[in-house]
């Protein structure tokens, strides 16, 4: 009669610990528009850049317009130009930048007859822009003057992430009607020194 030994598990290698897990690309920037509308007293939505320069849209009217309950006008070339919220009117939206008020109205792209309150977003550069924050509930602490509601949008800053970091685009496009190529480029650098002191400068 032979006699039967049970086998030896082999050793499992040890579990490697993790000090942090930093999550990045577009599942950050959707985790970082949820946490805006979670943590906001008013009624709010919110659209996050994936990563420096790198918006949804050339147009930031037409990234805004992704959000429920917006809409957009365009001009005559078909390119996003104003913002309606709720069905009013684009003059009753009010335009921030960084909390402050845009200060610049409407003359109208091809004549006078648009000429009102309301904010072109034609020459604002989405490639400079990292959140874009839509108040459709304000709350008293904000400035007034936006019936239908408020865009507020937060421009890029160097310490949304720590570090050197560069991001450079070029865009060309071709009309069959054109002679010439249309080009579009941008180029932004920022960098950190510790904790307390930062630089980003861009240009589009």
């Amino acid at each position: 009669i032979s006699q039967a030994y049970a086998q030896t598990a082999p050793r499992q290698p040890s579990a490697q610990q993790l000090d942090t897990v930093v999550v990045t690309g577009i599942r950050a920037s959707l985790e970082s528009s949820a946490n805006a509308k979670k943590n906001s007293v008013g009624f709010i939505d919110a659209i996050t850049a994936e990563d420096m320069g790198k918006f949804p849209d050339s147009n930031i009217a037409e990234s805004i317009a992704r959000i429920p309950g917006v809409t957009m006008t365009r001009e005559i070339t078909g390119e996003g130009l104003q913002i309606q919220i709720r069905g009013l009117g684009t003059n009753f939206t009010r335009v921030l930048l960084n909390g402050a008020p845009v200060a610049s109205a409407s003359t109208g792209r091809t004549d006078t007859g648009s000429a009102n309150r309301e904010v072109d977003m034609g020459f604002l550069p989405a490639e400079l822009i990292s959140r874009v924050t839509v108040v459709k509930g304000p709350t008293p602490s904000m400035l007034e003057g936006g019936a239908a509601g408020i865009v507020d949008m937060r421009s890029a800053r160097p310490f949304d992430k720590k570090g050197f970091r560069t991001a450079f685009s070029l865009t060309g496009t071709k009309n069959e009607q054109a002679d010439k190529y249309g080009n579009r480029g941008s180029a932004i650098v920022s960098n950190t020194w510790g904790n307390t002191f930062g630089v980003l400068a861009g240009v589009a």
